[in-house]
Parts: C-alpha cells; structure tokens; sequence
C-alpha cells in the first residue's frame, strides 16, 4: 500500500496519457466514456492536456515518479471547450467513435450529440469559475486521500490561473460515495442538471479564497 506521505501531485506529461487511461479504465468500469473506448479517452485527456485553459494533474509515487495511479482534469474556461474540442479533432474523435458507435448505435449517438453542444453546466452567476471535469485514482490505490490530494492541488492550480470557483457535476443517484467526497471537501450543492436518457446531475461548487 502507497503512503499518503509517499504521493507526489504533478502536472500531466504527454507520456502519462496512456496510463490515465489506464486508471480511467480501472476506476470507472461500466461508465459512458469507458464504454467509447481506450481511443476515444486518449483523444479527451490529450484535448485537456493541449487546451490552453486546461488544468491536468497527476498522483505518482515519490518512489516511481514515471507511475500515474491517480488523475485529475479539468479547464478554467468550461464555455465551449468541448465543443471547440470536438470541432478541433472531430475527424479523430469519429473515428475513435465508429466501433462504439457500431455497438451502441442510440446510447452513443445521442450523447456525442449532447457533447458537441456542451457547455460544463456553466454557472451564470459565477463567471470565472473553474470545472473540474474527472478525477479518478486506480482501484489499488483508492482509501488513501489520494483523490483529496488531487482535488486540493487542482484548486491551487485554478486559483493561480484566475478562477474564483471550481465546479463539477455528478450523478444524483446510485452515488452516495462520490456526493459525500465533494461535500466533505468543502463542496456545496449548488442544483442540479439533466443530462440524456434522464440522468440527474447534482452541481457542486466551491469557492476559492481570494
């Protein structure tokens, strides 16, 4: 078991995208984004890494600093950075969607469609707020703060970018561990959203210190 004290938080490197793939895999098994494939994830967390507001972080042991076991990714400026993203790279990202889409031709095709006109359930009243937009840790890994670690250092990191909040969204039901995470770090609920196929959202927000 890794030490909290033996965790090292550092920027993303293009030769880290693969294992946070990897972790993606690993920590979210049955999920949308897992569903679409290896292919599809390198294209996103490479999107986030390229992005000029992007924010990407990284867990390492100190002992095998070339070691991802956690991730962290998100951009100071969620209006339209999906979109810019998808319209950047959309022959890419088709054809990393083509086999899920061959699988799954109505679950895929309407939440491609929902993401090419994604906005980050941005916040009207909070115009410089940063999202985070997916935190994972590798399952071996998980139940040692990790994922605190990563969400602190991303607050840093927008907060020295500009923003004076970060928000995120997260499903509503079935996910009582993740909703009560945010909350213990200081998140406050700030609504909720309705994605495709009726999927609720609840929105969290907190507020950077100026």
């Amino acid at each position: 078991m890794t030490k909290l004290e033996s965790i090292q938080i550092r920027p993303v490197q293009a030769s880290d995208i693969a294992q946070i793939v990897q972790v993606h895999l690993q920590a979210f098994p049955g999920f949308f984004l897992t569903l679409m494939g290896p292919r599809f994830l390198r294209l996103l967390y490479s999107g986030f890494l390229n992005h000029p507001t992007g924010i990407s972080l990284v867990a390492c042991s100190k002992a095998k600093p070339s070691q991802v076991i956690g991730f962290v990714v998100g951009t100071t400026q969620p209006q339209g950075f999906f979109s810019q993203l998808l319209r950047q790279r959309w022959l890419a990202f088709a054809l990393a969607s083509l086999w899920p889409l061959l699988k799954r031709p109505g679950l895929v095709f309407v939440k491609l469609w929902s993401a090419l006109f994604y906005r980050g359930e941005s916040l009207p009243d909070q115009p410089n707020a940063a999202l985070l937009s997916s935190l994972g840790v590798h399952p071996a890994a998980q139940g040692q703060q990790i994922g605190q670690q990563l969400v602190s250092a991303f607050l840093a990191h927008a907060q020295t970018a500009g923003a004076t909040a970060v928000y995120l969204t997260t499903d509503q039901s079935n996910n009582a561990k993740a909703n009560h995470f945010y909350t213990r770090l200081g998140f406050k609920l700030a609504g909720t959203c309705k994605r495709p196929h009726g999927r609720i959202l609840n929105r969290y927000l907190i507020k950077l210190n100026a």
